[in-house]
């Protein structure tokens, strides 16, 4: 009994001081203010990387709006040296939407220059050799893009209006020529639509994939709309089933940016966003250096609760349009 007791207490005391290391480890990562850097850290920090990562939404506009000054932080960048992608969850509007947008901002931009979930999702489904139908919880646009890379797609839309069970029951009935069901953000989403899903993925063969997983989607300052990763935990739960992820922060969209970008030394690349869930803890995961910016999702008192070290970023500053600004003050350039 003496023996258990000590044996009890020598586990507790290393559990004890393990959790203080960690405590004091992560106090000891904070992140640094980019405009409170001196000159020659300005230079330091400028130096220590050779590509940029950009989310697009809360970073580069919020909706339509765009964000004041990142024309002119894009341009410095770039007159730095300094070689731009972006990498954003929004498969709503399609790649060819959200290029549109980003050539307002960055006149040489390609799509070779953007990626997004859809694309990484595209890119397995080709590798794996999928022929069968899909059934896409999404936007119109998400379904374009799916369309014009050669899938085929079910129909999700019902005009018939379902008042009893018996009505829904002959609405769930399985269809052998669906071999996947891809939820990402679906403003027309409904009960049947999900209801479908879980009757196609009662068939373990049938693939379940995700794309954005955001909790919030921010239409302005004053309207905030639930984010798909609520009905995908629903479809989760109901059918036990663990989806594919290839939004941020997955590794599957990891592995496919390192690719098609060729990064061979993650420490050399700059990661900003918006969103400590998505951006930070994607790019922390990827070994990149990571700044938050404060004009979408996440907010000054979310940057200072963060509890995990792969939560919290290198350096953050109110908004990426300061970022010229605070080059041309630190170092005249």
């Amino acid at each position: 009994m003496l023996l258990s007791a000590r044996l009890f207490f020598h586990g507790t005391r290393s559990f004890s001081l393990c959790s203080q290391f960690r405590r004091m480890h992560i106090s000891e990562m904070v992140p640094k203010d980019l405009s409170a850097l001196s000159s020659s850290e300005m230079r330091q920090f400028l130096n220590s990387f050779d590509t940029v990562l950009c989310d697009c939404d809360g970073v580069i506009w919020n909706l339509s709006q765009p964000i004041k000054g990142v024309n002119e932080s894009l341009e410095k960048l770039k007159k730095c040296g300094k070689t731009i992608h972006y990498v954003s969850n929004n498969n709503a509007v399609g790649t060819k939407g959200l290029l549109r947008s980003l050539k307002k901002f960055d006149s040489d931009v390609t799509n070779d220059d953007l990626i997004i979930p859809t694309q990484a999702i595209i890119a397995y489904l080709k590798r794996i050799q999928f022929d069968k139908e899909i059934f896409l919880l999404g936007s119109i646009y998400m379904k374009e893009d799916f369309e014009n890379a050669g899938f085929c797609l079910a129909n999700t839309e019902y005009e018939k209006m379902v008042d009893s069970f018996e009505a829904v029951r002959e609405l769930l009935e399985d269809n052998e020529n669906i071999g996947a069901v891809i939820c990402d953000y679906d403003i027309y989403l409904s009960n049947i639509k999900l209801s479908r899903s879980t009757t196609f993925l009662r068939r373990p063969e049938v693939l379940f994939i995700t794309g954005a997983t955001d909790r919030k989607l921010h239409i302005d300052t004053k309207i905030v709309l639930p984010g798909p990763h609520f009905y995908q935990s629903s479809l989760m739960e109901v059918t036990g089933r663990t989806p594919l992820e290839f939004g941020k922060p997955s590794k599957n969209l990891q592995k496919y940016v390192t690719t098609k970008y060729n990064i061979q030394d993650p420490s050399r690349v700059l990661f900003v966003g918006d969103s400590i869930m998505q951006d930070v803890k994607f790019g922390s995961s990827c070994g990149y250096q990571t700044l938050l910016v404060f004009t979408g999702i996440s907010t000054m008192s979310d940057m200072k609760s963060c509890q995990s070290e792969n939560l919290i970023p290198n350096y953050y500053l109110n908004s990426f349009g300061d970022l010229c600004t605070v080059v041309r003050q630190k170092l005249d350039l």
